[in-house]
């Protein structure tokens, strides 16, 4: 389990069973760009329009390159609003 953490709410969002809709779009995501769940949510969240950055708490090397694959994935629109909604939030 990678611990992303959700806002400035306790706990995490990856891999948590607290969060199933969105984990279930992050899944689905991943394997349609054949990668680790936490390269989708690196593509998430560098993409936000506030030009979040991912910082990571691991030495794991095979959990730095899986993060950094996300700078590889072509994220659309759409797959980025699906995961916003997937997280909970309502779009106009």
């Amino acid at each position: 389990m990678v611990a992303f953490a959700k806002g400035s709410e306790p706990g995490i969002f990856l891999g948590s069973p607290d969060y199933p809709e969105l984990n279930a779009e992050i899944e689905r995501l991943a394997e349609k760009y054949s990668v680790e769940p936490i390269a989708v949510a690196c593509a998430w969240i560098t993409r936000h329009p506030a030009n979040m950055q991912v910082v990571l708490g691991t030495t794991t090397p095979s959990r730095i390159v899986d993060a950094a694959a996300g700078s590889d994935i072509p994220l659309a629109r759409a797959e980025w609003y699906s995961l916003i909604q997937a997280a909970g939030h309502k779009l106009p």
